[in-house]
């Protein structure tokens, strides 16, 4: 069993799903089934509802028609804060109060996790700081106002992927990257989904992430 009690091998089903923006649909009939070590990427124009997917799942965005399920539990307004408990989503715009990179860090994880894990995961944070190129030198010293938006982008990421959620939600965690450090998320993305069987919907304009998904879905 998962740490997090989901059992389900089916992370996310999509079914039939339509969204609307000003009754206009940003898309129609979706279907998506994302099963645990998936990495989906999610491609498509700006305005093409992309990032109002990742809500929807969240259930900030109501859909038109159409059913969402995470770890075989459907969302209704009854089981939303649940499955955003099962979830760790990174948006593409993020604003945490910080002096240093480390408590910008410390406190992202702690905004979604008790004290009693709070240790343990920032331990795991801040390794995978360092595996997407962060220093410790970086990580203890530097202010949070002083960090590059690539630097800020790789530290939530971090945080991101030392929470124990099962379904990753990636809301472009490669725009701040050069092409380098791109390729560094999205292969680090794709193993931790593997090696801890964990799934992610990642939503990108970049096409070298997409080389790393199991599947891409235009929207």
């Amino acid at each position: 069993m998962h740490p997090t009690g989901i059992t389900a091998m089916t992370m996310l089903s999509v079914r039939a799903a339509t969204l609307c923006f000003a009754e206009k649909p940003l898309f129609q009939d979706l279907n998506l089934e994302v099963a645990a070590g998936d990495v989906v990427g999610i491609s498509g124009d700006s305005g093409s509802g992309k990032t109002s997917l990742l809500r929807a799942i969240l259930g900030f965005v109501p859909l038109q028609s159409g059913s969402i399920e995470v770890g075989g539990l459907e969302l209704s307004t009854d089981t939303a804060d649940i499955i955003r408990r099962t979830t760790a989503y990174l948006p593409q715009e993020i604003n945490i109060v910080a002096s240093s990179a480390t408590e910008l860090l410390d406190t992202t994880l702690r905004l979604r996790h008790h004290a009693a894990q709070h240790k343990k995961l920032t331990e795991r944070a801040h390794q995978f700081a360092l595996q997407l190129g962060l220093t410790r030198e970086a990580l203890n010293s530097t202010e949070a106002s002083k960090l590059s938006g690539g630097q800020r982008q790789r530290l939530l990421l971090a945080a991101a992927l030392a929470s124990p959620a099962p379904l990753l939600l990636l809301d472009e965690p490669t725009s701040a990257l050069d092409q380098g450090n791109a390729q560094t998320v999205a292969q680090l993305i794709h193993q931790v989904c593997e090696d801890e069987h964990r799934a992610a919907i990642v939503v990108s304009h970049n096409p070298d992430l997409f080389q790393h998904c199991h599947n891409v879905i235009n929207l």
